[in-house]
């Protein structure tokens, strides 16, 4: 097929991103011209409003070149939409959060690195985290902290905040399988998969193995937390899902294990300036309270209540404006 014959879905998952969706269309907007003129592909930006409650349609009324879709169930519910529309026909899907800016370059070079190589499965672009709004100490340690890439070694994953896809493959939760033994009100396993970059980058590398997902270099621009409620969030967040991946796919958690993780590299630390390693003494000590806070409410939530486990509350520095 023609590159001018191909059409490629964007799919903008957005839940209350009233502040910064108009930046994040304008940027996507100057990236899709690039890469039209580039590569002579098609694009169509579908916004996927995922449990909205908040005046981002309004706001959207005024862009009548993008198709908005009103879902339920989360950002994995939403994804799945467009996929089950428009995923059979085109070569392969790009999503992006609400909450970013992309680079000029981003979606030009995520397709032109999927287009040249079929056995490429996935292609993200790099992030890099704007300056805090806030003046303190954790707030530039967790600046510094994203900045940095947390100091650690590489490792082979898929970051959910701008990526293209060849294969969306998530189950539905009524195709999931576990132990009902298991099943905690903290795990709340019947609710499905919650996030979609932990998951593909297990099933993409079990399947396919580490070359099949590839960073490319122009990045989007993104709030990482800047207090210790938003950090706990994230890292509940991020946690619980790992927990949760266990005991839906323990025959991923190999694959995981192999690539998928990373840890401090001494030699980066050691080069970093002193101000710098000192900010991140700080991150490690807020991220012992964050592990502290989360094994008190996982006890909480395993033994003492039976309502489930709240899990996505907003972290609110992530949708402060971005320009």
């Amino acid at each position: 097929m023609k590159p001018s014959q191909i059409t490629i879905p964007i799919g903008v998952t957005a839940r209350n991103e009233a502040q910064n969706i108009v930046a994040l269309l304008t940027s996507l907007r100057v990236a899709v011209a690039r890469a039209t003129a580039e590569l002579r592909c098609r694009y169509q930006i579908h916004v996927l409003l995922n449990d909205n409650r908040d005046h981002t349609p309004e706001l959207l009324a005024a862009f009548t070149d993008i198709t908005v879709w009103l879902t339920v169930g989360g950002l994995v519910e939403a994804q799945r939409a467009l996929v089950d529309h428009c995923g059979k026909t085109a070569p392969f899907l790009v999503f992006s959060d609400a909450d970013i800016l992309v680079h000029p370059d981003a979606l030009l070079e995520v397709s032109r690195a999927m287009l040249r190589d079929p056995a490429l499965e996935v292609a993200y672009a790099e992030k890099c985290p704007l300056p805090p709004l806030r003046r303190t100490p954790l707030a530039r340690a967790l600046y510094l902290y994203n900045l940095r890439e947390g100091y650690q070694t590489r490792r082979h994953y898929c970051n959910g905040q701008f990526f293209a896809i060849r294969r969306w493959r998530i189950p539905r939760p009524d195709q999931l399988r576990w132990d009902p033994r298991l099943d905690t009100p903290f795990l709340h396993l019947a609710a499905g998969i919650r996030t979609d970059d932990m998951y593909l980058s297990r099933e993409i590398l079990s399947r396919c193995g580490p070359d099949a997902i590839r960073c490319l270099p122009s990045a989007i621009q993104y709030r990482p937390p800047e207090t210790l409620r938003g950090m706990f969030r994230k890292y509940q967040r991020m946690r619980l899902e790992l927990e949760r991946l266990d005991l839906y796919f323990p025959d991923l958690r190999s694959a995981h294990t192999k690539w998928g993780r990373r840890g401090t590299s001494s030699s980066k630390l050691a080069e970093a300036p002193l101000c710098e390693r000192l900010y991140y003494h700080l991150f490690q000590g807020a991220l012992l309270l964050c592990r502290v806070a989360y094994r008190v409410q996982k006890f909480y939530y395993t033994h003492l209540s039976t309502r489930p486990c709240p899990t996505w509350a907003p972290v609110f520095e992530s949708k402060e404006r971005l320009s």
